[in-house]
């Protein structure tokens, strides 16, 4: 199955271009908060059945990171790029993210946030309308990507909470 996009929250479309940004580099803090206190024992457990347990969770927040920035910059640079679908699903066993690192993963997402957000602060107002075609979802602009990459974080941090509530 294709990496799908998460329907955007109605709050979401009404935020400015700055507040969007802010949201979007966030979201790596917010990955940081909701591990806050967890040990490596209760990271790596699979306490929910057919669940990822939070270390993969975060392994697969962090390959995301790297799509969504792709196609984020390719959006801005390009004329209506074809943007590649991605399952990020797959993931999961074939990069067998039960033994990475979990500093390694977070590092990971804060730079791309951080990288990014600083190149989404230089773009011109007009960028944020540019166009881009995702085969599955049809027209994209940029701004959905980032609501996306956004909302992407905030439904992955509810397998967390579940996690962590099951683990109680």
């Amino acid at each position: 199955m294709p990496t799908t996009l998460a329907p955007v929250p109605p709050k979401h479309e009404e935020f400015s271009i700055e507040e969007l940004i802010d949201a979007y580099e966030k979201g790596s803090s917010e990955i940081r908060a909701a591990i806050a206190g967890m040990t490596e024992e209760e990271i790596a457990a699979k306490p929910v059945d057919d669940m990822w347990s939070t270390l993969e969770v975060v392994c697969h927040l962090a390959d995301c990171e790297q799509f969504y920035a792709d196609r984020m910059k390719r959006t801005a640079a390009t004329d209506r790029p074809e943007l590649i679908e991605v399952d990020g699903f797959r993931y999961n066993d074939a990069m067998d993210y039960q033994h990475h690192d979990l500093e390694e993963e977070l590092l990971l997402i804060e730079a791309t946030r951080r990288q990014m957000a600083r190149t989404l602060r230089l773009l011109p107002r007009d960028a944020w309308n540019r166009e881009a075609t995702l085969s599955e979802l049809g027209t994209l602009t940029l701004r959905h990507l980032v609501l996306h990459a956004i909302n992407h974080v905030h439904h992955h941090l509810e397998h967390v909470k579940e996690n962590r509530k099951a683990l109680r």
